[in-house]
């Protein structure tokens, strides 16, 4: 190949910003994980986890709480449109996320779904070391 046949590359007869153009769709999209923003708070009696699930309704939501793990599974739904894709960002399938906890009072657990956030109340079990006693001195 001779300096004349590399120029004429179909790739460099393009516009420059073509090559470019998707690859933050692509790298997010070879990177993320089908998952969803959670906050968690450590409250003196119990822990409080906010997870957003924008989109999701209340009966595609599983809560389980086994061994000291709060497992939160969803199927999320997305309708398909007609037409050639422009964009997906947005898909369909099941999310699932885990997380630890340590002496939660399982029977007490609570969860609500409002606006797209689930909120999910753990209080904590107290143990008889944890109960603090007044001895009177005599």
């Amino acid at each position: 190949m001779n300096n004349r046949d590399f120029f004429e590359q179909s790739f460099l007869k393009n516009n420059p910003k073509d090559v470019f153009r998707d690859l933050g769709e692509q790298v997010f999209n070879q990177f993320s994980s089908k998952s969803f923003p959670t906050n968690i708070y450590n409250q003196s009696s119990q822990y409080v986890l906010e997870a957003e699930l924008p989109g999701v309704n209340k009966s595609e939501i599983e809560l389980k709480f086994d061994h000291s793990t709060l497992t939160i599974k969803v199927q999320k739904q997305v309708s398909e449109q007609t037409g050639k894709v422009q964009l997906s960002e947005r898909a369909s399938g099941e999310l699932v996320r885990r997380f630890e906890f340590e002496d939660i009072n399982k029977s007490q657990i609570k969860a609500s779904y409002n606006d797209g956030i689930l909120i999910v109340t753990l209080p904590k079990e107290v143990s008889a070391q944890d109960d603090a006693t007044t001895i009177t001195v005599e």
